[in-house]
Order: structure tokens, then sequence, then C-alpha cells
């Protein structure tokens, strides 16, 4: 049988053909193949890696830069891959997987015998012996980065340690193992000339009295140049953390866990402060603000400030305004404070990039920061959750109806928003989310809304038409029936959809 194409479908074709091989063309120019995987998110990596052959030799390489495993099935989907792609492994981060993964991930790296390439190793909240770590760092000639918090090695972690020279970070958990018996605990920390970063975790219940002690001395007698420290050792003594902040007074990221110290420690270690850039103080319980206040005021080059179980007042937040010209990010977790204080900083920090709000109830209800436009226009990220929307006026649906027009009206104000999370937002009202008073943010990139009540068909069509960058939207599978997931799947298959429920 003879096919007889018409004029016009022998030009669409001859048109398809055409563009096929001008794509082709261009995907073998290195350039333009870096340029794409640059902006590309790495999920769609895989399918870069099928364009063409230019497109396989430039991806390959980026996708294997990191292998992180945290769960048993992402280790089954690397595991059979990995000794064909080792030589381009930069990074190494295997985070509570079961000692049997672990045992088989070292076993496919065994017959290696140098790594040279990689710098960064996270080896989190597993169980590995000594023997392992120790012939796994051997291998890791230029590690430059450790994390081995919540690891169990049943040895000092610092002896293990210290046959890598190169060591620029390390974070360590301490548990119940002592030091040689004669270590000079003053040399503790000298194999690693070039460390600028530590991170210390110690868990009382899991360590002896004598042990604490003696790793207290440890940090007391050692030399250190740190730029970042973080510690969470609640019982240690004041003169302890006092002293190892004012022997360091370069460093330009601090946090403190559950470290409290008296007003007379504050005052002593508020000259070694002025050069931070970052602090974060984070307590169990709800604590007051007036000591971490005198430290925010001495820190005039402040840009980070992560805070948790604090009561905030307005004042403070005037202070902090007034205080953090070139803030960039603000972390609030798990605090009390009225939404009249958090707006001082929306209107007087410009240079705001990141807001996080997380476990926020009460009078801290979000509704009445969007009574007018926010200065900082600057906001790439934006995080509520777990908060409360409005503790008033749920059952007056026309009061809502306003509020919530006037809060995307507010929000599409940020052109250059590019993570929205509105995650467990609690609402009563039976209106919907709302959404397409957004208007259409061409940046947005990651999108959470959950809380708000049943999704509609409308407001899906909105962000299928209006939200081409939008590349993942996390919702509540309770509140998002299955045809219109389906559809969302069916009209937007580049969309990644997350979609945890929520106990």
């Amino acid at each position: 049988m003879c096919w007889r194409l018409s004029t016009s479908t022998s030009l669409t074709l001859y048109g398809i053909s055409y563009f096929n091989q001008i794509a082709e063309r261009v995907w073998k120019i290195p350039e333009l193949v870096l340029l794409v995987v640059e902006f590309a998110p790495p999920r769609t990596w895989p399918t870069l890696c099928l364009l063409t052959w230019t497109c396989h030799e430039i991806v390959q390489p980026h996708m294997w830069k990191t292998i992180a495993c945290h769960t048993l099935a992402a280790f089954r989907n690397i595991q059979p891959h990995i000794r064909k792609h080792i030589h381009h492994l930069e990074t190494l981060r295997i985070d509570a997987l079961t000692t049997p993964c672990v045992s088989g991930l070292l076993q496919e790296l065994s017959p290696i015998q140098v790594l040279p390439h990689v710098t960064s190793l996270s080896f989190r909240h597993i169980r590995i012996t000594v023997e392992q770590l120790s012939d796994l760092l051997k291998k890791l000639p230029q590690l430059k980065e450790i994390d081995i918090r919540g690891t169990v090695l049943y040895k000092h972690p610092l002896v293990v340690l210290a046959q890598c020279k190169n060591i620029e970070s390390m974070a360590l958990s301490y548990e119940d193992t002592l030091l040689p018996e004669g270590f000079d605990l003053s040399t503790a920390f000298s194999p690693w000339k070039r460390l600028r970063r530590l991170s210390i975790i110690i868990w009382p219940e899991t360590g002896s009295d004598d042990t604490l002690r003696q790793f207290e001395d440890v940090i007391r007698k050692s030399q250190l140049d740190l730029e970042s420290l973080e510690l969470s050792v609640p019982y240690w003594g004041a003169d302890t953390i006092t002293g190892i902040i004012e022997r360091n007074s370069s460093l330009k990221r601090l946090v403190l866990s559950d470290c409290n110290l008296s007003e007379q420690g504050w005052t002593q270690v508020l000259p070694s402060l002025a050069s931070l850039q970052s602090i974060a103080f984070q307590c169990n319980g709800v604590h007051t603000m007036e000591s971490r206040m005198r430290v925010l005021q001495a820190c005039p080059l402040i840009q980070h400030i992560d805070l948790k179980g604090f009561n905030i007042s307005n004042q403070h937040f005037m202070v902090l305004a007034e205080t953090a010209s070139a803030l960039t990010s603000l972390t609030l977790n798990n605090c009390q404070f009225a939404s009249d204080g958090l707006r001082l900083i929306l209107d007087q920090c410009t240079e705001l990039e990141h807001l996080q709000v997380h476990d926020l109830t009460g009078k801290g209800a979000i509704k009445d920061l969007f009574h007018k436009p926010w200065a900082c226009n600057k906001l790439q990220e934006l995080v509520f959750n777990n908060i409360t929307w409005s503790p008033y006026d749920m059952c007056f649906q026309e009061l809502v109806k306003d509020s919530l027009q006037m809060m995307w009206t507010t929000l599409r104000k940020l052109n250059r928003l590019r993570i929205l999370t509105m995650r467990h937002i609690n609402r009563t009202d039976s209106i919907g989310l709302g959404i397409h008073w957004l208007g259409a943010p061409l940046c947005l990139e990651q999108l959470c809304l959950t809380g708000h009540g049943p999704w509609k068909q409308e407001e899906l069509t909105w962000i299928a038409e209006k939200l081409p960058w939008l590349d993942e939207l996390e919702y509540n599978d309770k509140e998002m029936n299955t045809t219109l997931q389906s559809w969302l799947r069916k009209n937007r298959p580049d969309l990644r959809l997350v979609a945890p429920t929520r106990g």
C-alpha cells in the first residue's frame, strides 16, 4: 500500500526533522550543556545524559560527584553503579543507614586503593567499627570535611581522625571513651593545622562524668584558630565555653545549643564577637532574650540569625531591626512573639532574603503580617511551618476571604521569591486557597501548601498554567483527591509532587 502525504504534512515532517537536526547539534556544544546542567535540577540529569554523547560525557561526572544515601531504597539503587563511577566522587554522605548497608558500601569501596578527589565525608547516626572507618580514611588523602555526629565508634574519635592531616571542618559527638592514659590534652587537636570549623555534640546520658570532664579539659587546653564553632554541651562549665570563644576572636559563625551562660559570662565574651556574621541560639523550653540581645547588639556584621526557644518581645524586634541592618537570613523556631513585632523586621531589614518561622501559635498568628506591603522585596525564601493563620474571624467567611486576598497580594510583590512554604497552616474555614491572587511569580521554583483546606480544580489549573518554572509542589494527600492528583501529573509531568501524610 502506498501512502501519499499532503504538502502541509510533508512540510511539517520536514520541519520536525530539521528541528531535531538543529537540536542535536546544539546539544553537542559543551558550553551550552554546562550551562543547562548548572540551572537544571539534579533529578533531571539522568534524562540529560540520554540526549547526546556530549551531554553524557559532561553530565555523568556531575551526577556522581556526590553520593548521598539516607534510605535503604536509595542505597540499593546506586550500589550496582558505585565502582563504575567512583572516580568522580567528591562527597560521600551516609546517614542513618543500617549496619548491613554500611558494610555493603564499604565492601564496594574496599578494592579502591585511593579516592583522590573526595574532600567531604559524612557518616551520621550509623554504626561502624573503628577499623572500618580507619581503613576508609586511609583512602581519602584530600579529605577536608568530616561529620561523624551520632556515629558509634567505641573509641576516641580524635585518635581515629588523626591520620587525616588536611581536615578543615570537623563535626563529632563525644562518646563514653577516654583518651589513652598519659595523653597530652593540649595536643589533642594538634594534627589539624588547617582546622577552622568545629562542631561538638555531647549527650550526657551516653557519657560518664569522667569522660565529660576529660573532654572539657581537652577543649580548654587546646590551641585552636576557628572561624566556625558549634557547641551542644549543656553540662559544661561556663569558663570552658567562654574560654574557647575568647581564644577564637576571629569567629564568623557561632552556634550554641543549651549552653547557658550567666550575665557575667556573656559580658566576658562580647569583645570576641565583633567579627560574627552568623549566630544561632537554640534552647529547649522558652527563655528570655535579654542576654542574647546584648550579644546581637555587639555584632554589627551579623547576617544570619537562628533562634529556637525564646520569648521575643516587640522591643527585642525593634532593637534587632535597628542593629542588624545587613540581615539576610532569619529563622525563628518554637519562639513566642507577636506578629507586629516581626513586622518591624519585614519593614526595616531590606536585605532580608530568607525568612523561616516554625511552630508559632496563639497571638503570633501570621494573618496580621500582610496588612501592607513589605520593604524586604529581595526575599527569595519564605517558610511558615506549623503555625496558626488567625485565631480570630474563622466563622466570618468574608473577613477570611479579604485577609487571604490581602496575603496573596502582599506576596505577589516579592518578585524574587523562589521558595514559598506554608505547611500545616491551621485554618478551619471552607474558603479555598485563593492562590490565583498570587499573580504570576515567574521565579517560583518550590511551593508547599498544606492545612489550608481542600484543593480545587481551578487552583491546580492556575498552578499548571501560571507557574512554568515550578519544580516541586508539596501538598497533603488528605486535601487533594486522587482525580486532581492524576490531572496534575498528566498536565505537568515535569513537576515533582511531594505528598507526605500528616499523622
